[in-house]
């Protein structure tokens, strides 16, 4: 709360009123001087800072919202075509879990549309996600939740669904048992022995289009595949834009490092 307009006038008051002679005008004068800065310094200060507080609360639940619907859209594509199920469902997260408004719900539909029909990964998206909220673990878990939801509505688990939900963890750093117990939400777990199987190799693998039982030669071979694909100075060999060769350069090293950790563990 400002005090500084209602200590000057306060002050004013009373210099004002012992000039006047008014009885006790010390007293008074402070009074009514305390009051009229108040209403006449203090409260607009108080309630340009509240605006502002507000339109940042806002900006930040925006950078939010635009997250949400543009990962959960790569997450329905991720399946194949969008279906019926899936598009219910982003209507009831506008609807009944954001109670957005219509401006905000139209808002909601171009970034969904923008992210669906739009080439860059899913990781890109991601990070771009974690670079801005990874200090906000709350966001973080939530955001996790979300794309469980998104996966589980039209029922059952894709494997390419998996694919991206495990590749999530890794870019959110979701603990093995977070995962897990985000995932007993949404699908039902058939044993503590299958529970424990998640380890957090599991988005190395993902990276790599492997599994944990592929032999150790054909790891290799996955991973010299997508090092040739997405090698740098082959893209930029191939006239790749600034943003484009920024994207690979992430890409590739993302896979070395996945690569190096698998045979960190397998050696």
């Amino acid at each position: 709360m400002e005090i500084k307009g209602k200590l000057l006038t306060g002050i004013a008051g009373i210099i004002i009123f012992d000039l006047l002679g008014i009885p006790f005008g010390g007293l008074f004068g402070f009074i009514v001087g305390s009051l009229l800065g108040h209403y006449l310094f203090d409260q607009p200060k108080e309630k340009t800072a509240k605006e502002s507080e507000f339109k940042a609360y806002q900006k930040r639940q925006g950078a939010f919202f635009y997250h949400v619907f543009s990962l959960c859209a790569k997450m329905a594509k991720s399946d194949g075509p969008i279906n019926r199920q899936e598009v219910l469902h982003m209507e009831y997260l506008m609807r009944d879990q954001f109670r957005m408004n219509d401006r905000g719900r139209s808002q909601a539909i171009k970034i969904w549309k923008h992210a669906k029909d739009s080439t860059d990964p899913f990781d890109q998206f991601a990070r771009a996600f974690y670079n801005d909220f990874g200090r906000e673990r709350h966001h973080i878990l939530n955001m996790m939740d979300l794309l469980f939801a998104m996966a589980a509505c039209d029922g059952g688990l894709h494997p390419r669904e998996e694919n991206l939900l495990m590749r999530a963890a890794g870019v959110f750093h979701i603990s093995g048992m977070q995962y897990e117990r985000i995932k007993s939400r949404y699908y039902h777990t058939k044993s503590t022995a299958q529970q424990q199987r998640w380890t957090p190799l599991d988005p190395h693998y993902a990276i790599l289009g492997a599994k944990p039982a592929d032999s150790l030669d054909m790891i290799k071979k996955k991973y010299r595949a997508l090092a040739v694909q997405w090698h740098p100075d082959k893209m930029a060999a191939k006239g790749a834009s600034p943003e484009a060769l920024r994207h690979a350069k992430e890409k590739f090293q993302q896979i070395n490092e996945a690569y190096e950790k698998i045979l960190q563990a397998k050696n």
